[in-house]
């Protein structure tokens, strides 16, 4: 607890919301990670009815990274423009 005071004292409050987030994914990525590897006990043939599932988890992964990217690279160029600006 005393981290994320810690934290709070020393961000925005936009990157503390964006920390709290990136928080709480990291908990539901664990809840997952548990669900899934109870999952792989199963047998074999109810696995097999979870690969669409499979396929469609990659996609989402696959469209957070590219939203994580877009927003660090749309704050690259403000912090480019702003320097452009200032001189």
């Amino acid at each position: 607890m005393d981290q994320i005071v810690k934290i709070q004292q020393t961000t925005s409050a936009l990157e503390s919301e964006v920390l709290y987030e990136y928080s709480r994914m990291v908990e539901l990525l664990d809840r997952m990670s548990d669900t899934v590897h109870d999952l792989s006990g199963m047998p074999p043939h109810l696995l097999e009815n979870l690969l669409p599932l499979e396929r469609k988890m990659g996609l989402v992964l696959t469209l957070f990274k590219a939203s994580v990217w877009s927003v660090l690279v749309q704050k690259q160029r403000e912090s480019e423009a702003r320097q452009f600006v200032e001189r």
